[in-house]
């Protein structure tokens, strides 16, 4: 019997973005393992006592999703992944990435966090990386990885409404600890352009930082969960617009026209490797021309790689 350990990044998150992500990664991985043991822990929290023992156990342990890699050592302090350093003897030459990104660019990685990665990451196993700074990573361990794209896209329809046609509403997400006076901006056009619009808080913090802009009494707010958020994009014609990528790609499993403003490598590199329609934050000025035009998304996906790299997991 296969006992896998399922580290989960939505667990103990303030993030419901980690939940679309989770949502999709399951999806895909469950159907797969249904003759397995699956016990799971939370990734913001790490291992405790009792899923620590279990983790010990595992024949595998899957880190599911998120921006998870880090080219700083951060072993034994908070962070998106935390590992205590009793923790590391569980999960040694165990762990397999699915549907990892990196959480930002760098030039070089600590010599301690190479060793930890190289220490704990599976060698026999291909990981999945979710954008190609996340493969710099895992290639410089030493080990091989598939760039999958985010799984969160692997499902994700073609637009079902007309990509040239700009509907009266748009909905759209903010970025709290990424700010920037371009934010406001974003909003002020989008006011021009719609009839009603409408925001989604994705983190708590987006909607105080949403109360700090001008004309932001003009903006409906949606509940801050998954749920609500799906009711509305099922039911509502509507654009969906922002620097939080997770949300915007929400908008396409519901068949709607989306653009993701980049501030990061995680949109820019998703953007450009499947052609997710994105604008960088710093061309915001041609925020209204984008929206005014065609926003067709054909997502070029490497299905020969996920297919690879899901294989590992039927069973024999």
């Amino acid at each position: 019997m296969r006992h896998l350990h399922l580290i989960d990044t939505s667990i103990g998150s303030d993030n419901v973005g980690d939940e679309i992500i989770m949502s999709e990664i399951k999806s895909h991985l469950l159907p797969l393992i249904s003759d397995a043991y699956v016990t799971t822990s939370a990734g913001h929290d790490g291992l405790g006592v009792y899923s620590r023992d279990l983790a010990g156990k595992a024949d595998l342990v899957l880190l599911l999703g998120t921006n998870a890699l880090r080219h700083q050592y951060r072993v034994g302090k908070k962070y998106i992944w935390y590992v205590d350093r009793k923790d590391i003897s569980a999960i040694e030459g165990k762990v397999v990435l699915f549907g990892v990104g990196a959480n930002r660019d760098f030039e070089k990685i600590e010599r301690r966090q190479l060793a930890f990665l190289q220490r704990v990451l599976a060698p026999n196993f291909v990981h999945a990386v979710r954008d190609e700074t996340g493969a710099r990573i895992v290639e410089a361990c030493g080990l091989k990885s598939v760039n999958t794209s985010c799984p969160t896209l692997w499902a994700a329809p073609r637009v079902k409404v007309d990509p040239a046609k700009r509907p009266g509403a748009v909905c759209f997400t903010l970025t709290k600890h990424k700010a920037d006076p371009l934010d406001q901006q974003m909003l002020d056009q989008m006011l021009d352009l719609y009839e009603d619009v409408y925001f989604w808080p994705q983190q708590p913090r987006d909607l105080e930082y949403l109360r700090t802009l001008n004309n932001q009494g003009r903006v409906k707010v949606l509940p801050p969960n998954l749920s609500a958020y799906d009711a509305f994009l099922s039911s509502t014609e509507v654009d969906v617009v922002g620097t939080r990528l997770h949300g915007s790609i929400r908008g396409l499993h519901h068949g709607r026209r989306v653009l993701a403003i980049a501030i990061d490598n995680r949109a820019r590199d998703i953007g450009a490797e499947v052609s997710l329609p994105t604008l960088p934050r710093s061309e915001m000025h041609k925020l209204a021309e984008r929206l005014n035009g065609d926003l067709t998304c054909e997502l070029s996906l490497p299905k020969e790689k996920i297919d690879l790299f899901l294989d590992q997991f039927k069973s024999s």
